[in-house]
């Protein structure tokens, strides 16, 4: 039975177990995922942020997204796999499916690669009045398939403190120029996150990144977005309470930082994460402010908005 509050988060050390499927299946049967019934149709959304190999901590391991899909094949009746993800401001995700070995994924296990940018596009009925809830669509791919699984990296992020579930999210807005959000960066990933809800969350921290990529072997899995962030940033030494999209997401009523975590310690986890250190802190701040000049300065959106990003802790 699927867990009904939304609580669990489990972690899993991979160097366990043989294979990563067998991992992804103790991480499923810790929240206690309910394989009875069939997911004909799975759509599975990776962070494929820039053409990074998963090797540097940035962006989703191919090889954990083809467990899921050995996963859910076996044990679910799966017959239709769609691998989503959007363009943004400075990534092509025709490029990105191409050089971070998803195109080779996809013909491997017979799934389809969607760029959500390219999808027939459903108006986002929110009734919320911001500045920014007409010009999100809805991907008409997320509406149609029976389990929508987000596959995020555990990373720190320059803007936002954290990125995990939460931020992944962020990617499935169908938009290029994502910077033009940058405004109302944490607000944006709090709102989009009631728009497009993931079904299951599965954590790709086999290589993290904080001051510098690290091997930790983790994978994490959860219902609820703002609950595994709270693990994530806690693993990655961060506050939950200093990072904004994760208090914006709450407010909102996304999800809750109740948490109760099963599975392996979550001590061995923080103790293995490379934390960042007062120099690293200097240094990233510095190239906010670099980022936040080359915003105003030499993006159109900038020019005409006079935007400023959002910092997110």
């Amino acid at each position: 039975m699927k867990d009904p509050t939304g609580r669990l988060v489990s972690l899993v050390d991979i160097s366990r177990h043989d294979k990563i499927a067998e991992a992804i299946m103790q991480a499923l049967e810790l929240i206690h995922f309910d394989f009875n019934k069939e997911f004909k149709r799975i759509a599975i959304k990776p962070n494929l942020c820039y053409y990074w190999k998963s090797s540097t901590g940035e962006t989703t391991d191919p090889k954990v997204v083809e467990a899921i899909i050995d996963v859910f094949k076996t044990h679910s009746n799966t017959d239709e796999v769609y691998i989503v993800e959007s363009d943004a401001t400075v990534m092509r995700t025709k490029h990105a499916f191409k050089m971070l070995d998803y195109e080779k994924l996809a013909l491997r296990k017979g799934a389809k690669l969607i760029n959500l940018c390219k999808d027939v596009l459903l108006p986002a009925k929110t009734g919320a009045d911001t500045s920014f809830s007409n010009e999100i669509k809805i991907p008409e791919t997320l509406t149609k398939v029976d389990l929508f699984i987000s596959v995020p990296k555990l990373k720190v992020h320059s803007l936002t403190g954290l990125s995990c579930a939460l931020k992944n999210q962020f990617g499935c807005i169908p938009i290029k120029r994502k910077v033009v959000f940058h405004e109302n960066l944490n607000r944006v990933i709090a709102f989009v996150n009631r728009l497009i809800i993931p079904d299951l969350i599965l954590v790709d921290g086999i290589v993290s990144k904080g001051k510098t990529p690290k091997r930790l072997d983790l994978i994490m899995a959860g219902y609820n977005a703002v609950a595994v962030d709270f693990l994530a940033a806690k693993i990655a030494g961060l506050n939950p309470r200093r990072v904004r999209h994760m208090v914006e997401s709450e407010k909102l009523g996304v999800g809750s930082t109740n948490v109760k975590c099963v599975g392996d310690e979550l001590s061995h986890f923080i103790n293995m994460f490379p934390q960042r250190g007062f120099l690293y802190n200097v240094y990233s701040k510095g190239l906010f402010k670099l980022y936040s000049l080359y915003l105003r300065l030499l993006t159109s959106e900038g020019r005409k908005f006079g935007l400023q990003p959002s910092w997110g802790g």
